[in-house]
């Protein structure tokens, strides 16, 4: 059957989990210099499994955190960023996240996990994961301190983990995440030779 009416009928309504925001960094990259490519990419590929509007619309928000990552040049301006992602949310509740993570950032002292989590949620709904895992980026300054944040969190912490993680990487470069790390990774060799391939393809060479 067709993979989207599968979608529909599992979930009456279409579902907004995040499964999709979770799996779209490689598109991000690809299509990083592309915005309206990269949103019909990340639009086919959530309908999939995520045909709730909210589901798609934190799968493209998580994209363009990427995609931004990757073109970004200099030290990270966490206000400016967040700001850019404003400027593309459409929806209500994104924007009004959005717009608490500006405030969280415009403090002098860093709100409480509690109040992160109150404000910007811990759930498997891409709009209670995907501002905390942009959040999570932009009030830190590192790989590690980003992912660390993120899962500090407590809730759907994999996955919130996972979103954070995927911008931070896009920003600070395979480099910084700790070898440690890299060592304990399932199936290195065969993911980082993927990446290799996507960049190849990226380019032209192949």
């Amino acid at each position: 059957e067709d993979p989207r009416r599968v979608a529909e009928q599992l979930y009456p309504g279409g579902s907004f989990g995040n499964g999709a925001a979770m799996r779209v960094a490689p598109l991000a990259c690809f299509y990083h210099d592309d915005l309206e490519e990269l949103r019909r990419a990340v639009e086919g590929a959530s309908r999939l499994t995520h045909t709730h509007p909210l589901g798609i619309e934190g799968a493209l928000l998580q994209a363009y955190a990427v995609a931004m990552a990757v073109s970004s040049t200099g030290p990270l301006n966490g206000l400016a960023f967040v700001e850019e992602l404003l400027s593309l949310a459409e929806s209500q509740v994104y924007r009004r996240k959005l717009t608490t993570i500006i405030g969280f950032l415009s403090r002098p002292r860093r709100p409480s996990r509690r109040e992160v989590v109150r404000e910007l949620g811990n759930g498997v709904e891409a709009f209670n994961s995907v501002p905390t895992a942009i959040y999570a980026f932009t009030a830190t300054s590192s790989f590690e301190e980003a992912v660390r944040m993120a899962v500090s969190f407590g809730g759907d912490m994999d996955t919130i983990g996972a979103m954070a993680g995927a911008i931070a990487g896009a920003f600070y470069g395979r480099e910084a995440i700790p070898a440690r790390w890299l060592g304990e990774l399932e199936n290195r060799d065969y993911i980082e030779r993927l990446a290799v391939r996507l960049w190849e393809v990226k380019m032209g060479l192949g």
